[in-house]
């Protein structure tokens, strides 16, 4: 819920989160979420532990949307850097104003997830504040490039092939974390997402193919899933292949190549959290 101490703390992790960049500190995030879990099987819970460093610290809803700010007005400002990408830290532009960007990023992601939990709104609401910060970040900060045109070509070029590959890789990636989850406690369905995003650190060492997996909105709908269907292992690998569909598209169509960054995950994260949580 909203304090100013806390408003006073997301303002200056929104400058860290421009410093060190979006990816960068979305790794963190998931080191920090799985350092958690081990400290909560081990029996130390704390307000601490869950209001300041888990729903504030490392909050994607507000070091991630620094980065998606501060990135975008980079671009706008001429800095070498597509207002996209959110995988570079921005201290190369020595400009303090897009510093402060970053600060009031965090600071607003902050705002819009503590109106989101005071709401009750039926769906994932970190994901809720990133998709909306995003949004508005093009609104005010792009070019009007809300879609990017090669995407239905590269489809096309791409043919069958390319579908039959991702529901493969899709399916690998959420039954193994479907079974996995079948046999833990429902209070850590959502581990999958930590898991995750520490992993995207190994993307760093692809310097051939620059290309690395995004799994965490597969990996925390299946947990979502499991939690609102009773661990149904089915209905929750169906469901984590929905979201890397949306995933895919929502990429491709509305983020790459486009003004600014509106994050995918995010995305299907929200969409797939919002029929679970007011359909079953």
């Amino acid at each position: 819920m909203f304090d100013m101490t806390t408003a006073a703390l997301a303002f200056l992790l929104g400058i860290v989160g421009g410093i060190f960049g979006g990816t960068q500190t979305f790794v963190v995030t998931g080191f920090a979420g799985i350092l958690i879990y081990v400290l909560q099987a081990a029996g130390v819970t704390s307000a601490f532990l869950t209001d300041t460093l888990l729903n504030t610290v490392f909050l994607p809803a507000v070091i991630f949307n620094a980065a998606t700010v501060s990135t975008a007005l980079a671009a706008r400002r001429g800095y070498d850097i597509e207002g996209w990408d959110v995988t570079h830290s921005l201290l190369f532009t020595h400009d303090p104003i897009v510093m402060l960007a970053a600060g009031f990023g965090g600071l607003a992601g902050y705002l819009v997830f503590a109106a989101a939990q005071a709401l009750g709104v039926p769906a994932d609401q970190g994901s809720c504040s990133v998709i909306l910060i995003g949004v508005l970040t093009r609104l005010f900060l792009g070019h009007g490039h809300w879609v990017n045109p090669e995407a239905t070509a590269y489809y096309q070029r791409e043919g069958v092939r390319y579908w039959i590959f991702q529901l493969v890789n899709a399916v690998g990636i959420c039954g193994v974390t479907a079974i996995v989850l079948s046999h833990v406690d429902p209070a850590y369905y959502t581990i999958g997402f930590s898991i995750s995003a520490a992993l995207i650190l190994l993307g760093s060492y692809d310097t051939q193919h620059k290309t690395y997996p995004t799994t965490h909105h597969e990996t925390l709908v299946v947990g979502y899933a499991m939690g609102a269907t009773g661990g149904n292992v089915v209905v929750s690998v169906l469901f984590g292949m929905l979201a890397n569909l949306i995933y895919l598209l929502f990429a491709r169509y509305c983020n790459e190549n486009c003004d600014t960054h509106i994050d995918p995950p995010a995305v299907a994260i929200a969409a797939c959290s919002l029929i679970l949580w007011t359909l079953l």
